[in-house]
Formats: structure tokens, sequence, C-alpha cells
């Protein structure tokens, strides 16, 4: 059992190295959302509905999880929520070491919008998280 848990650890670790080597700096989030694109279905369209602005260190991203299901590069004015976080945050969310709700609690994620619609987007960052590990396997 303790080997599995150690498993886990180690995996989680590796997980977290390899998404800050992918992204330091804006242009490198930039590509990951890139990546990320494809992952956005029908389906997680439908499960989420919400479409939200993410507000980096230096650079603003939209997802539209409403309607298009499409991530584009700067702010959409009609957006339900703005998520404003440091790129740190963001790859935290991204490599799974922290959730939208603690990120929100501890003050690391600003919240423009309703929290449940904030909420919604967790199955969006686990699907992300998935990507990630299958790029370092």
């Amino acid at each position: 059992m303790a080997y599995l848990a150690r498993k886990a650890v180690t995996s989680r670790v590796c997980l977290y190295q390899l998404t800050r080597c992918l992204a330091t700096s804006s242009e490198d989030i930039g590509t990951m959302m890139e990546k990320f694109k494809p992952l956005i279905t029908e389906k997680l369209v439908h499960e989420t509905g919400v479409s939200c602005v993410i507000k980096l260190t230096d650079s603003e991203y939209t997802l539209d999880l409403r309607d298009e299901g499409t991530i584009k590069v700067g702010a959409d004015e009609d957006a339900d929520i703005t998520l404003d976080m440091k790129n740190e945050t963001f790859m935290k969310l991204i490599d799974g070491s922290t959730t939208t709700a603690a990120a929100y609690m501890t003050g690391q994620i600003k919240l423009e919008g309703n929290i449940m619609q904030a909420m919604k987007l967790s199955g969006l960052f686990k699907t992300m998280q998935s990507a990630i590990s299958e790029e370092a396997k």
C-alpha cells in the first residue's frame, strides 16, 4: 500500500514538473491552450454551459463552453464569468495540485460572476490534466 502511495506522489511530482517546464511564460501557455482546443467536445460544452475569461499574469483567454466550444486569445465582454489569476495558479489547476475551489478560497483566484458556474470548469481542468498526463508518457 505504501508503495502505491509513493508511486502516486511521484507521478504527481513528475506531472507538476512537466507543466512547469511546458508553461513558464504566456507564450508557453498559449501553446498549451492550442493543444487543449481539441479537448473541448460537444459533451463538455453541454455539461458545462459556461463562457469564461481567464485573465493570467500577462495574457487573457476566453473559454466558450456555452455556445461555440472554443478557446480564443483575448477577453470576451459577454462571458458569464471571469477568473483572474497568476500563471502559476493556472498551472496548478492544470497539473492537479490545486482545485478551483481551493484556489478561490485561498485568494489565488479572483472571480467575477457566479461561483457555481466557475465550479463547472473543474471538469475542463481535469480533462486538461489528462491531456498533460498523456503527453508525459
